[in-house]
């Protein structure tokens, strides 16, 4: 018994010790990381008090002389110099690169190459802002990462007032293997309206048909009115997904320009094609496109007719017309059926 006892008491005590030492663990671990907090936010303060002073003298030296003071504390300077470069332009924007150049850059490029993902992260980061035509390797390695790090690139970039990196986004776009073509998506519609030279100008070059497929499916989903030409150019390209997306992105862009080309891709050899050129015809509402959508009620593919429907009931009180005229005809049953189930969806919904 009283062995027993002892042995309570031996794990009572083990116990404790263990838990008094976690306790005590995670009091010293606080405790640092909250040194660590003031010690950067002070370090940031003094950092940024002379960077504003500099701002102002001609000159990069100042400049240059801060970079080598504060080289031994790239964190909190990289932080200074990522939240000055949002807004800064011109002759201040330019001490910034100096610094950078001075104190950062060779960290940056190793972290660029590094094969801890946290590095590579990190110099996500900066590459919308402070890139050199040399990194571009570099990037275009970047930009095959995995997803959170190619998500920091692309979100680098979108805020970055700089075009420095946009051309050289493109330029690895179109160098890149294809098998690594879609890890570009996200880059390119974070740039928004900012990618439209690239596009239009990669648009021009001989691409393979995945890359050619990325580009006109993002000019949709930006989207980019001003591309739409560049766009409609390829609904007569040979290969039938090229002139699906064609299709698809001009019914995103909903320009009544575009109505001669959507008519031609309505009447495609390929039933896909025609399905999603039927589909962006009845979001274009034109009045013109009342026959090809009357028409395509009869295919013998039922999506062709589905879009058909529902391009005839976006065209208001025109389009039921043209449905109760093909559902009250005996020659196509299947185009009467479909036709009379958009009847039927149109009396429901003036009903409510």
């Amino acid at each position: 018994m009283k062995l027993y006892s002892s042995l309570v008491l031996v794990s009572f005590l083990g116990l404790a010790a263990i838990t008094v030492g976690l306790f005590l663990t995670i009091i010293v671990r606080r405790a640092i990381v909250q040194y660590r907090e003031r010690e950067f936010a002070s370090r940031y303060r003094e950092i940024e008090v002379e960077l504003l002073k500099l701002l102002g003298e001609p000159g990069v030296d100042g400049a240059l002389a801060l970079a080598d003071r504060y080289a031994k504390f790239p964190h909190v300077l990289t932080d200074v110099l990522l939240n000055y470069a949002r807004s800064l332009w011109g002759g201040e924007r330019a001490k910034l690169s100096a610094i950078f150049d001075r104190a950062l850059r060779p960290r940056f490029r190793s972290d660029l190459s590094s094969r801890r993902i946290v590095r590579r992260l990190r110099a996500a980061r900066l590459i919308g802002f402070f890139v050199d035509q040399a990194d571009a390797a570099v990037i275009q390695g970047l930009l095959r990462d995995p997803p959170i790090v190619r998500l920091a690139a692309a979100n680098a970039i979108a805020h970055s007032p700089s075009t420095e990196a946009v051309p050289i986004i493109f330029r690895a776009f179109e160098t890149d293997d294809v098998t690594n073509a879609h890890a570009y998506k996200n880059a390119f519609f974070s740039l928004q309206l900012r990618a439209e030279n690239g596009i239009r100008e990669a648009l021009r070059k001989p691409l393979d048909l995945e890359k050619l497929e990325i580009l006109i499916e993002i000019v949709g989903a930006i989207p980019i009115i001003a591309l739409a030409e560049d766009v409609a150019a390829f609904a007569g390209h040979p290969d039938k997904e090229i002139r699906l997306r064609v299709a698809r992105t001009l019914g995103s862009l909903r320009l009544p320009d575009m109505l001669p080309a959507l008519l031609r891709l309505a009447r495609d050899e390929a039933w896909e094609v025609v399905a999603q050129a039927v589909k962006s015809l009845g979001r274009l509402g034109s009045p013109e496109a009342l026959d090809v959508l009357t028409q395509a009620l009869f295919s013998r593919q039922w999506h062709v007719r589905y879009n058909a429907r529902e391009g005839l009931l976006n065209m208001g009180e025109a389009g039921i017309a043209r449905l109760d005229q093909v559902a009250r005809q005996t020659l196509d049953r299947y185009a009467a059926d479909m036709a009379a189930m958009g009847l039927a969806d149109a009396a429901s919904k003036g009903g409510a």
